[in-house]
């Protein structure tokens, strides 16, 4: 158990100093109320691993002394691998620890006769050396696929676009192909796009928001002639993405749909088609989307609307029509306030979101329960120790 605690008050640390770039180790004391001797201890660990580092002595205090220490987190210790795998595309992304992309790369990829997690492999063997090529160590990878997943699991549940009706044990599989210590998350798409506002908004960390993904592909691996609007959602419920019973949270359709359709709308299937190239189908979408994006932002009480993906060319339109339904679905005299912005990732937002969902998972601090749930890791059990020591 003395050992556990360590690794809480650690991750606690890391992310304090994540969270806060500049904090003293007095400043950290204070702040998690830990004495200062664990926190010294903590802060020697991590600089030992070179995590975390000096970055400026600050002033001293108005009774003089000795001058503080700031720390950060260093953006070179490490790189994240972000992958998003679609119907007919992947793309791969790779970010430094303070969230800067330095590599992006995307290119056509064909399921209909090759395995996802194979595709996935060579992925991630293909990309690896560009990656490390800066001289930063891979230490883990964040992967955003379409349809039910189970992340604690590491299990593709169920997929439509895949076609993939079996789970799959996504994260277990790869592992054992890959044979390698490196930690591999995957998540929902659009959850993905959750994480990555999360992860980089350090000192205005939305708590209660939806993050709309709509990208413009194949509705599924065998339907090339099927490429229309495909919509997922993600919701954050006080500060955490919200998973649902089943993993299947964010899954939408409209209360419009018709049956026999293959799109999410109410409109026919050869409208769906003309998604980006029919200023009247656009019309119709944003207006229906909207409508259920405000009822979700009056009911959930959300701060906040996130739009991302290839959607992000509409974003003006979909913007006004949100607004005007939010007002319109609401029975009181006040205006709602809900601030709606654009991820400005496009094509990568997946990826990118994939990548913060491991940094996310790094800084987050393990229950302390005994009894505590299930979770995917998270912690000082995502950091690769190189053999040196716990502090206890």
């Amino acid at each position: 158990m003395a050992h556990y605690i360590s690794d809480v008050n650690i991750t606690r640390v890391l992310r304090a100093v994540w969270l806060n770039q500049g904090l003293s180790r007095v400043d950290i004391s204070r702040l998690l109320d830990l004495n200062k001797s664990t926190v010294s201890k903590i802060v020697g660990y991590l600089e030992e691993l070179r995590i975390v580092e000096q970055a400026a002595v600050g002033d001293a205090g108005p009774s003089g002394g000795r001058r503080p220490i700031q720390l950060q987190v260093r953006a070179d210790w490490g790189c994240v691998m972000g992958v998003e795998i679609q119907t007919e595309t992947f793309t791969v992304v790779g970010i430094n620890l303070h969230g800067d992309v330095f590599f992006s790369h995307t290119e056509p990829l064909d399921l209909r006769h090759a395995d996802l997690v194979d595709s996935f492999i060579e992925i991630v063997r293909r990309f690896r050396p560009s990656l490390e090529a800066t001289g930063m160590p891979l230490i883990g990878i964040g992967v955003g696929l379409p349809g039910f997943v189970d992340p604690v699991r590491g299990v593709l549940r169920a997929s439509m676009p895949l076609e993939q009706y079996d789970e799959v044990a996504f994260v277990e599989r790869a592992r054992d192909a890959l044979g390698v210590e490196i930690p591999i998350l995957v998540d929902n798409d659009a959850n993905c796009g959750c994480w990555g506002e999360l992860a980089f908004k350090h000192s205005t960390r939305p708590q209660n928001f939806v993050f709309v993904l709509g990208e413009l592909r194949k509705h599924t691996i065998e339907m090339d002639d099927y490429r229309i609007m495909a919509l997922g959602l993600g919701l954050v419920l006080d500060g955490d993405v919200h998973h649902g019973t089943e993993y299947s949270a964010g899954e939408f359709r409209s209360i419009l749909y018709r049956v026999g359709t293959v799109n999410q709308f109410s409109i026919s299937d050869a409208e769906a088609r003309r998604f980006l190239r029919d200023k009247d189908v656009d019309a119709m979408i944003i207006d229906e989307l909207a409508r259920h994006i405000a009822f979700l932002v009056n009911v959930l009480n959300l701060g906040k609307v996130v739009i991302g993906g290839p959607m992000e060319i509409l974003a003006d339109e979909l913007i006004a029509a949100i607004r005007e339904h939010i007002q319109q679905n609401w029975a009181y005299p006040n205006m709602v306030d809900c601030q709606i912005s654009v991820s400005r990732l496009g094509e990568q937002a997946v990826a990118y979101g994939a990548a913060g969902m491991f940094l996310e998972h790094l800084i987050r601090v393990p229950s302390v329960r005994t009894d505590r749930d299930p979770t995917a890791p998270c912690g000082v059990e995502l950091l690769p120790r190189h053999g040196t020591e716990l502090p206890v």
